[in-house]
């Protein structure tokens, strides 16, 4: 559930707020949930997020709530109080726009009022309870970054031994905390060299005293602790991601990345994978990188200390690659080594396309990491298998790496490829801190995340390239393809890279895309292929028929019939799921925002029929889809036509008499979703009525599903069909204009024949014929809450409707006469409706039964129905359908002190309170 924004502007929601907050102290200590606190905290901080200066100051002036933070920090206070407290605090201090430090600021009432409170930050920042230890971090980060928070600080003289508890603090919140407290420091350091702050002291108190650069270095190479490790990484993401000039200058001056390979190689794939992850913002973010990782190439030595950013780049991608990279690709038998190769690839690929310096003397590295990438690809696959399903496997000669550098030389020698091809297929040892080593698939699905990046980015560079035959090429490894993460990825990069060839509105290459299409449809006629990697394949086909070229020649060449047919084969799978799969795709084609040329497709290989046969399928579950897929297809105005074209419509109507009594409730869902598409959607009400009067959905019926059914989804839908047949009916009748005909029947009063004419009988009546009004009545009283409120909310309208129609406002009971003579002026005579009727309640018809509607023979059905809408108490109904325990029961204050801050003799009450705020 979406909760909007709280109001702070009106007063009734200003005086629930000030009752919570001054009540805040006094929340009891025995409440067993902490999760209490926390939505407290969250109601509260909402409303001081919204950064209004006036109801700062009102809180701050006029609640004195300095003073009820300060009454939650006593030392007999429960400690998660405490800690709501000084989080409410930061978040005071982080929202103060004050434009001067006066007292009117949150700091300055702190320092001059409150000192108390400050202390207890600092003296519990080594608390016994994590939860307290990182309130005290979250507010003190609030609190540095005022220049007299940092003086007061540096006054403390106990920051040091703070921060170096923090850093080894075993709670992961509160050592994020801490790093986020260090960051704020160095991103409010002076930009000016010369110019010293108290922020610019402070960091130097640090270095001195903790040697902090040291401390983060300590804890990074600590093989004995991968969570420090870990830690010291958190630190080196969160100043690297500020991606400032602060930041860069911090690094450079740390050395903390000098050493930075050793993480790239560690043991722990989770610390490797942050490394490279702190690696790829630092190429992206940083100016100078190679100033920062410590490396001096000596061409560098030559160049301008004054180069600019770009020329800067390009010296770094050509270290990096012939040097790191280099390093990595010549370990033949370290499959680690290649995957931490991939990676660096990978994180080089983004800061290439920010770099103008491409177009020129660089542009070739876009070229090269294209290659390398594409030469790995093709490295670790097996192409020792010779058996049948290798004969359509492409065949793609060795890549090439361009270019004269060490990389292109090692990576083009002789067998190199081969030699790398081996060690690859060996199981990978155990070795310490891993759990079995570096698998090659792991390595190709970071070679794929990469391959997709250059394919979106540069597209000319991947058209030239073997980009498409070795992405097809992984599709027939099995052993690859076996994990179905290699398998989804491949197919995700094969709509990516084969894209690359249309240009200019036209595909370059269609034998390759036929080709492409060749192997994908003998992929799902592979008798392995299950329903999952079904869908993985119908995804990367919905992919082609988003794009407007690839989805032409799959509509108008023979690859588009060969696909219909291999879907069509797959609708008699002996697999149900498969078909299910099928049959979703095909209706998910006419979704809204589906890809043209997909519904274009589906009805030129007449694929409704297909589906429509697949109504009688031995299992629910295809059937549901069924039914739902001919759901999307009418809402679709193309599909609707389509069906029209082959009487679908006529036929389907036919089809769900006996859906609508289906032993599964998923399958009943569904065909209700239809009916009320028919009848909302289409306004083609009619289809469901057998030769045009009787109806199957008739009253008795309607009753059993809307009461009696035992899923309560179904008696929704039910409720939901009964107003969709209203609306659908008003609206007919509307059109129709029933005052205009029957103002000409007056004046033609005086030909006989009019006498023995029978009036065209109003649409409105179909709803009386199925017992809508009594139904939706008696379903107010439904043991399901969600079923009460569909038919409360539909009897709202219909009362709504009825004034409207007959242009009343809402009239009292004594009035009803007056209602029905509106009524009989709206309709005809009453005699001529007796007349239509028959003998009333000797004929059968529900039309004859309702005339006796409100116990006087002769009443309309509108008006009856009217007299029981007026007896109905929609105020107790509400009551009866809200719903429980709501996020808007937060803002009601007595349901908040009673229920959330107060806890009652059973200390379990409230523990599910606001678990959806």
């Amino acid at each position: 559930m979406v909760h909007g924004i709280p109001n702070a502007n009106s007063e009734k929601t200003l005086e629930e707020l000030r009752r919570v907050v001054v009540t805040l102290p006094h929340m009891p200590k025995n409440i067993v949930d902490d999760t209490r606190h926390e939505k407290v905290l969250s109601y509260v901080s909402a409303f001081i997020a919204q950064a209004d200066q006036q109801l700062m100051q009102t809180m701050l002036r006029d609640w004195a709530i300095l003073d009820v933070l300060q009454a939650c920090l006593q030392l007999d206070q429960d400690y998660r109080v405490g800690c709501v407290a000084l989080r409410l605090l930061g978040f005071l201090m982080k929202f103060d726009h004050s434009e001067r430090e006066s007292e009117e600021s949150v700091w300055g009432m702190l320092e001059s009022k409150y000192p108390s409170m400050l202390q207890h930050m600092i003296d519990n920042t080594m608390g016994k309870e994590a939860l307290t230890r990182y309130s005290c971090w979250f507010a003190l980060e609030r609190a540095v970054q005022y220049d007299k928070g940092a003086q007061w600080l540096l006054a403390s003289k106990k920051c040091a031994e703070m921060v170096s508890s923090a850093l080894r603090d075993g709670s992961t919140y509160v050592l994020a905390a801490a790093c986020q407290f260090l960051v704020a420091i160095i991103e409010n350091r002076s930009a000016d060299a010369e110019k010293n702050t108290a922020h610019d002291t402070l960091m130097d108190t640090l270095l001195e005293s903790i040697d902090l650069y040291k401390l983060i270095e300590s804890m990074m190479k600590d093989q004995s602790s991968e969570s420090n490790r870990v830690a010291g990484l958190e630190f080196l993401w969160m100043v690297t991601n500020t991606r400032s000039d602060r930041g860069a200058t911090f690094l450079r001056q740390s050395r903390l990345f000098h050493s930075y390979m050793d993480l790239l190689m560690d043991d722990s794939r989770l610390v490797r994978s942050r490394a490279l992850d702190v690696l790829s913002i630092l190429l992206d973010s940083v100016t100078d990188p190679l100033s920062v990782l410590g490396r001096k190439p000596d061409s560098l030595d030559s160049m301008d200390a004054d180069m600019s950013k770009d020329e800067a780049m390009v010296k770094c991608f050509a270290y990096m690659l012939d040097h790191e990279v280099y390093s990595l690709l010549a370990q033949t038998e370290s499959l680690k080594a290649l995957h931490v190769a991939t990676g660096i690839l990978d994180a080089m690929i983004m800061p290439l396309c920010h770099t103008d310096e491409m177009d020129g003397k660089g542009a070739h590295f876009k070229d090269t990491i294209l290659a390398v990438v594409l030469w790995i690809l093709q490295a670790l696959q097996d192409f020792s298998k010779t058996d049948s399903s290798t004969e359509s496997r492409p065949k793609v000669e060795t890549v090439m790496v361009p270019g004269p550098g060490k990389l292109s030389s090692l990576l083009n020698a002789t067998g190199f490829q081969s030699t790398m091809r081996t060690h690859s297929r060996i199981k990978p040892l155990r070795g310490a801190g891993t759990r079995g080593g570096t698998l090659p698939k792991t390595i190709v699905l970071s070679a794929l995340k990469a391959l997709q990046s250059l394919a979106l980015l540069y597209s000319e560079s991947v058209k030239n390239s073997a980009a498409i035959a070795i992405t097809l090429s992984i599709l027939f490894d099995q052993k690859l393809c076996s994990d179905q993460r290699v398998f989804k990825s491949c197919l995700a990069t094969l709509p990516v890279v084969l894209k690359t060839k249309v240009q200019n509105g036209q595909l370059l290459d269609e034998q390759i895309f036929h080709s492409a299409m060749k192997v994908i449809l003998g992929l799902i006629q592979r008798p392995g292929t299950g329903s999952t990697s079904l869908r993985l394949i119908l995804i990367a086909i919905q992919e082609f028929f988003a794009d407007s070229i690839l989805g032409t020649i799959l509509v108008n060449e023979k690859v588009g019939n060969d696909l219909s047919n291999g879907l069509g084969l797959k609708l008699y799978d002996m697999e149900w799921d498969v078909r299910d799969n099928v049959v979703e795709y095909i209706g998910n084609l006419f979704a809204s925002g589906g890809p043209e040329h997909g519904v274009e497709w589906a009805l030129k290989h007449d694929l409704l029929e297909s589906i429509f046969q697949k109504l009688s399928d031995e299992e629910a579950y295809v059937r549901a889809a069924s039914v739902h897929a001919f759901e999307l297809v009418m809402r679709d105005a193309r599909g609707w036509k389509g069906m029209c074209e082959k009487n679908l419509d006529k036929r389907l109507s036919a089809q769900l008499p006996t859906l609508i009594r289906d032993s599964e409730a998923f399958v009943r869902r569904a065909v209700l979703e239809a009916m009320i598409c028919l009848v909302s959607e289409r306004e083609s009400g009619t289809v469901l009525m057998i030769n045009g009067t009787d109806l199957f959905v008739d009253a008795t019926f309607m009753s059993r599903l809307t009461l009696d059914d035992a899923d309560w989804e179904v008696r929704i839908r039910a409720s939901e069909f009964l107003a969709a047949v209203w609306e659908h009916s008003i609206a007919l009748d509307e059109r129709a204009d029933y005052r205009i005909r029957a103002s000409k029947r007056v004046k033609d009063s005086d030909r006989e024949a009019q006498d023995d004419t029978i009036p065209a009988r109003p649409s409105t009546w179909w709803f009386y014929d199925i017992k809508g009004d009594q139904i939706l009545v008696e379903a107010t009283r439904d043991s399901s809450r969600m079923v009460r409120l569909t038919s409360v909310e539909t009897l709202k309208k219909i009362k709504a409707s009825i004034e409207q129609r007959l242009q009343f406002e809402p009239i009292a009971a004594h009035k009803t006469d007056q209602l029905e003579q509106n009524v009989d002026m709206d309709h005809g005579s009453l005699h001529q409706r007796k007349r239509f009727a028959g003998n009333g309640e000797g004929s059968g018809s529900s039309e004859g039964q309702h005339m006796k509607t409100g116990g006087q023979s002769g009443t309309h059905p509108h008006a009856a129905f009217y007299k029981v809408l007026q007896g109905l108490d929609f105020e107790r109904l509400d009551a009866t359908t809200s719903v429980e325990q709501l996020y808007e029961e937060v803002l009601n204050v007595e349901r908040v002190e009673d229920v959330v801050m107060a806890e009652s003799e059973n200390p379990n009450d409230g523990n599910n309170v606001l678990d959806c705020y």
